[in-house]
């Protein structure tokens, strides 16, 4: 709008200091025609002069032209516009920060880079209020104390720590006022050191803070897209080796955890020159890869493959391109099964795509390409974010973890209020979920247990006392968040008025059935940590 408006804004101006010029040169000729020497000169200084209230001839009062009549009203007029769009121009900057030091509720997206502009853009299409800064400004400026988000995502490929200290900084500052922003995410170019602060943040025990990456966030974006036709499949390719690839290999797994419905196992083929170390890589740091796909490595993509869908996401997008245009062997499949995934290249995206405004044919249909900075857009959060940060991703693979163990012990499907899917639980027990993965580097602390980054080795196993321990934690913290949350005890459980009979039950009198479910989710926890690249860590082994 503004784009629009300022042009007229203009026009308008210079159309009146020119009919100020033009009326008052014109009364002016008339009206001083019987002057004694008057020269043309003298007609034009007089003319400027209208515009400080200084022009002799129409100071004086009297008999006036209609021309210079008006032109005596109109030049100052236009005058004092000039004044005031001079004074808001100086002082729209000052004007602007203090509008924006009172901001409340909006995110603020600290950097210059790829990864913020992505970040700001689709909090934008998501209809949030989006302030940039740079890790140089003074964040105050951009509405620091009235923030509900902020992504530090200044470039950190000379020096890796700059956006987790930027976060620190203000999580320090938070911390002091009171007042801030609650969630501060930093971007980390480098998928496994993000990995790495992510497991020694979950070990400190306080929420509000998360290391993400650019490319981890596009593939979750894309598998989620892919989850309800990735359901009815069988066989996908990921044509690729760098970090978009390898991220959508294990978002790809996990999503497919979730949407398979059965135990059966999705086909992966990884296609790349150096694929088969990035393989048994992926497959020895990630849990999801390992449990729920069979992840083969090719250098080649070989002419009897049959695959449901190809993604093709190499470094090298000028390569990844030419793949794509040249390699018959990926058109063989149905419409939309070719998925090009861009970044460098994303104005491409309208060569094949537009409804009669591509000027290159899609093949007939297969061929898809999407956009990395625009997948973030098509996740939508109420407040301010683009992603759920490992604390919400760690309490609904907990969930997980628990309707699967109750499906093979019998239990009907939505029989009681936690049987459901996480979209359909009650606030109480997704925060349940929650605090649990809060409270978990406590519990682990009372074994000499902590979170590291997976590093492919055997994941330990949780036995004997020590099982029970942790079961006995468990319970402990499961019945004080539900005590916090207004639950209490009642012979017979009644979600609707916060009863249930367990709650006051010390573990040593607990049923065996209820310890059991105990037991089972600390028995799973490996597990549970190792579809996030992560692992349990025992100091005295």
């Amino acid at each position: 709008m503004t784009r629009a408006r300022l042009p007229w804004t203009r026009i308008g101006f210079v159309g009146l200091v020119a009919a100020s010029l033009a009326l008052g040169g014109w009364g002016l000729a008339l009206d001083t025609a019987d002057v004694p020497g008057r020269t043309w000169f003298d007609v034009f200084y007089y003319d400027l002069q209208l515009f400080v209230l200084g022009a002799d001839p129409a100071s004086d009062g009297g008999a006036l032209s209609w021309q210079l009549q008006t032109a005596r009203f109109v030049a100052p007029a236009a005058a004092v516009w000039a004044i005031v769009e001079a004074v808001r121009a100086l002082f729209a900057e000052r004007l602007r920060r203090m509008r924006e030091r009172r901001t409340k509720g909006h995110a603020i997206v600290v950097g210059q880079t790829d990864a913020a502009d992505a970040v700001a853009d689709a909090l934008r299409t998501g209809g949030h209020t989006v302030l940039r800064a740079t890790e140089q400004d003074d964040l105050d400026d951009a509405g620091l104390r009235g923030a509900a988000v902020l992504y530090a995502c200044s470039d950190d490929s000379s020096n890796p720590s700059v956006n987790v200290l930027t976060v620190t900084g203000v999580a320090n500052t938070v911390r002091r006022r009171g007042r801030g922003p609650e969630r501060l995410y930093a971007h980390v170019s480098d998928p496994d050191l993000a990995v790495a602060l992510q497991a020694r943040h979950l070990a400190s025990a306080t929420t509000g803070v998360d290391f993400f990456t650019l490319d981890v966030l596009a593939a979750q974006s894309l598998a989620a897209r892919e989850a309800e036709s990735l359901a009815a499949a069988s066989a996908v390719a990921v044509i690729g080796s760098g970090d978009l690839a390898r991220a959508l290999v294990v978002a790809l797994a996990g999503e497919w955890e979730l949407v398979s419905g059965v135990r059966r196992r999705l086909k992966i083929l990884l296609v790349a020159d150096d694929a088969p170390a990035v393989a048994e890589e992926l497959s020895s740091r990630w849990g999801a890869v390992t449990d729920s796909c069979d992840l083969q490595a090719v250098t080649s993509l070989p002419d009897s493959a049959v695959l449901d869908r190809m993604y093709v996401c190499p470094d090298d997008e000028d390569a990844a391109l030419h793949t794509t245009l040249t390699n018959t062997a990926l058109w063989h499949g149905a419409p939309g099964s070719l998925v090009l995934v861009l970044d460098r290249l994303s104005g491409l995206a309208g060569v094949f795509d537009g409804d009669g405004t591509r000027v290159l044919d899609d093949l007939d249909g297969r061929l898809r390409t999407v956009v990395v900075h625009d997948l973030l857009a098509h996740t939508r959060h109420p407040e301010p974010r683009v992603h759920d940060d490992v604390y919400e991703r760690l309490a609904r693979a907990v969930h997980h973890v628990y309707l699967r163990n109750q499906l093979e012990r019998g239990v009907v499907w939505a029989s009681t209020p936690a049987m459901r899917r996480w979209e359909n639980l009650t606030d109480d027990l997704r925060e349940s979920n929650r605090r649990w993965v809060v409270g978990l580097p406590d519990r682990l602390a009372r074994v000499g247990g902590t979170i590291a980054p997976r590093d492919g080795g055997t994941d330990v196993a949780i036995s004997g006392p020590m099982l029970d321990r942790l079961a006995m934690a468990e319970h402990d913290l499961w019945e004080a968040v539900r005590l916090e949350l207004g639950w209490r005890h009642g012979p017979v459980r009644d979600d609707a008025k916060r009863l249930h009979p367990m709650i006051g039950v010390s573990w040593e009198d607990l049923p065996e059935p209820e310890k059991e479910k105990d037991r089972d989710l600390i028995r799973n926890l490996p597990e549970i940590l190792a579809e996030f690249g992560l692992e349990l860590v025992f100091y005295d082994r």
